[in-house]
C-alpha cells in the first residue's frame, strides 16, 4: 500500500518536472516556428532542436523554390495555352473559310461543267453570249459586263449587261490585223478599257477571247475591288475558256454552213451554166465542128455560144469575162442572154450587134468588169466568116491553099469599157480545108512551173502539125500539148475554145 502511494507520488512529481520544462521550452518552439515560417536561420537554439530545426528549414527552403519554379512553369505554360489557342482559333477561321471557298469551289466547277456542256451544244453566237453573260452574273462578283468580237477588222460590240454607256470600237484593215501579236491586242483592249466609266472602288477585269492564237474579242468585267477574290479571278478565266471555245466553234460551224450553202448554190450554178452552153454541133453549113470548155473553179467567166440563125447564117460567138466565181458567172450570163436576144431577133452584122450590147449592159457594169469577146457570123451561100472583135484574142486561121497559119482581128475595146463605143468588123473568105480557132486567154496564158507561158506560136505550130485532121482531133492534140507544157502546175484561169473547119 505504501509503494503504491509512492509511486503515484514520483508520477505526479515526474508530470509536474515535465510540465516545468515543457513551460521552460514552449518559447524556444515558439520561435523556431515563427523563424521557419519567415525563413531565417537562428543560433540561439536549444541543442535537441537544433539538427531538427536545420533539416526542416532547408527542406521549407527546397520546397518552395521547388514550387516557385512550378508556378512559373505553370505561368509559361499557361502562356502557351494562351497562344496555341489563339493559333487554333485562327487556324479554325482560316479552315473555315478554306471549306467555304472549297465548297464555292465545287459549286462553281459543277456550274462550269453544266454550262461547258450547254454551250458547246448550241451553235448560234447569240445565244451562247446570252448564257455566258448570265453565268458570269451568277458565278462571280461582276457588276456590269461589255462583250466585244472581231469581225471583219473591226472590233465590235456585241452585248452589254448592266449599265454600261460606252461602246466605243476599234477598226485596222485586215492585213495589218494579220500581223499583229498577242502583245499589240492586249494593247488595243487596255486602251480600249479607258472609256469604260467606273468608281473608285471599281476595277475593270479584261479577259481576251483567243483560241489556238486566233483572236476573238474580249470581255470587260466590272467588279467592286474588295469583292475580286482568287476564286473570282479563278472562275473568270473558266468561263473566258468556255465563251472562247464556244464562239469559235459556232464561228466554224457558221463558217461551214456558208461554205455547205455557197458549194450548193455552186454546183447549181455550174450545172446551170454547162447547160446554157449550146448543144454539141458536129457540122453545120460544111463546116465541121469541135468544142472545149472547162472552167478553173466550180463557176468561171468564159462561155462560147453559136446558133443556126436561118437557113444560110450560123453565128459563133465566144467571149472571156473579168474575174472569176459567181459575179463573173453572172455578168457572162447577162452579157450572153442580151446577145443572143440581138443576134437571134435582129438582121445586123457582128459590130452592130456588139454595139448594141455595150450600150445596153454598160450602166450595169461595174468599174472592175468587162467582157473581152469575139462574136462573128457565118454565111454559107458566100462562105464568108464577118466578125467584130470586143477587145478579144485574134482569131487563129489556117489557110489550106497558102499552107499558113495567120492570125487575124480588128481593134476593138472590152464591153463595159467606153460607152457609145463603135465596134468595127472584119471577114475572112473560107476555103476548103481551113481551120478557124476561137479561144480564150486559157490558152496562151498557161502557165508551167517556171512561168512560161504557152503562148500564141505554140498555139499555131499545134494547128499548123495537125493541119490535116478533123476538129475533134485538133482539139485533142491541143489539149495534150498544154497538160504537157504545163505539167502539175495548176491550171489558174478558164479555158475555152471552139474549132471550125471549112469541108467546101
Amino acid at each position: 500500500m505504501l509503494y503504491i502511494f509512492f509511486l503515484i507520488l514520483l508520477l505526479i512529481l515526474f508530470f509536474y518536472v515535465l510540465k516545468r520544462q515543457e513551460k521552460e521550452h514552449f518559447g524556444d518552439i515558439i520561435r523556431v516556428l515563427t523563424s521557419l515560417r519567415a525563413k531565417k536561420d537562428i543560433e540561439d537554439i536549444p541543442d535537441i532542436l537544433k539538427d531538427e530545426y536545420t533539416e526542416t528549414l532547408n527542406k521549407i527552403i527546397k520546397q518552395e523554390l521547388e514550387l516557385e519554379n512550378s508556378i512559373e512553369e505553370l505561368r509559361e505554360y499557361r502562356k502557351e495555352l494562351e497562344v496555341t489557342y489563339d493559333a487554333l482559333v485562327t487556324k479554325s477561321t482560316q479552315l473555315e473559310y478554306s471549306n467555304h471557298i472549297l465548297e464555292r469551289r465545287v459549286e462553281n466547277l459543277s456550274n462550269l461543267n453544266s454550262l461547258s456542256r450547254a454551250v458547246l451544244s448550241i451553235l448560234e453566237v447569240e445565244k451562247i453570249i446570252n448564257i455566258i453573260l448570265d453565268a458570269y452574273f451568277v458565278l462571280t462578283g461582276a457588276k456590269r459586263i461589255s462583250l466585244y468580237l472581231w469581225e471583219n477588222g473591226k472590233l465590235k460590240n456585241k452585248r452589254i449587261k448592266g449599265i454600261i454607256k460606252f461602246k466605243g470600237e476599234v477598226s485596222y484593215p485586215e492585213e495589218i490585223l494579220k500581223e499583229f501579236t498577242r502583245n499589240d491586242f492586249k494593247k488595243i483592249y487596255e486602251e480600249l478599257s479607258v472609256g469604260f466609266a467606273v468608281q473608285k472602288d471599281e476595277v475593270v477585269v479584261i479577259s481576251p477571247l483567243v483560241v489556238k492564237g486566233k483572236e476573238l474579242g474580249v470581255i470587260y468585267v466590272i467588279e467592286d475591288k474588295n469583292k475580286l477574290i482568287d476564286l473570282d479571278e479563278e472562275t473568270i478565266s473558266a468561263l473566258v475558256i468556255q465563251v472562247s471555245i464556244a464562239i469559235n466553234n459556232a464561228q466554224i460551224y457558221s463558217d461551214l454552213i456558208i461554205k455547205e450553202r455557197m458549194s450548193n448554190e455552186l454546183e447549181v450554178a455550174a450545172r446551170i451554166q454547162k447547160k446554157i452552153l449550146p448543144e454539141d454541133i458536129d457540122e453545120v453549113f460544111g463546116l465541121e465542128i469541135a468544142n472545149y470548155f472547162e472552167p478553173a473553179k466550180e463557176i468561171g467567166g468564159d462561155y462560147y455560144d453559136y446558133t443556126i440563125l436561118d437557113n444560110n447564117n450560123f453565128s459563133i460567138t465566144i467571149a472571156d469575162v473579168s474575174g472569176k466565181g459567181v459575179p463573173a458567172a453572172f455578168l457572162m450570163a447577162l452579157g450572153r442572154s442580151v446577145l443572143k436576144t440581138l443576134t437571134i431577133t435582129g438582121d445586123t452584122g457582128p459590130a452592130e450587134n456588139l454595139n448594141e450590147l455595150n450600150r445596153i449592159i454598160y450602166p450595169d457594169i461595174t468599174e472592175d468588169m468587162f467582157i473581152t469577146m469575139m462574136h462573128s457570123k457565118y454565111n454559107k451561100d458566100t462562105k464568108t466568116l464577118h466578125y467584130s472583135n470586143a477587145g478579144h484574142n485574134p482569131l487563129v486561121v489556117y489557110r489550106a491553099e497558102t499552107d499558113t497559119v495567120e492570125l487575124h482581128t480588128v481593134k476593138g475595146v472590152a464591153i463595159g469599157f467606153l460607152n457609145e463605143y463603135k465596134y468595127k468588123q472584119g471577114e475572112i473568105k473560107l476555103g476548103k480545108g481551113d481551120i478557124v480557132i476561137f479561144y480564150t486567154d486559157g490558152i496562151n496564158e498557161t502557165e508551167n512551173k517556171n512561168k512560161d507561158m504557152f503562148g500564141i506560136n505554140k498555139l499555131k505550130e499545134v494547128v499548123y502539125q495537125n493541119k490535116l485532121k478533123r476538129p475533134e482531133e485538133i482539139k485533142i492534140a491541143i489539149l495534150e500539148e498544154l497538160n504537157k507544157f504545163r505539167g502539175d502546175y495548176e491550171q489558174v484561169d478558164d479555158l475555152t475554145f471552139v474549132i471550125l473547119k471549112s469541108n467546101l
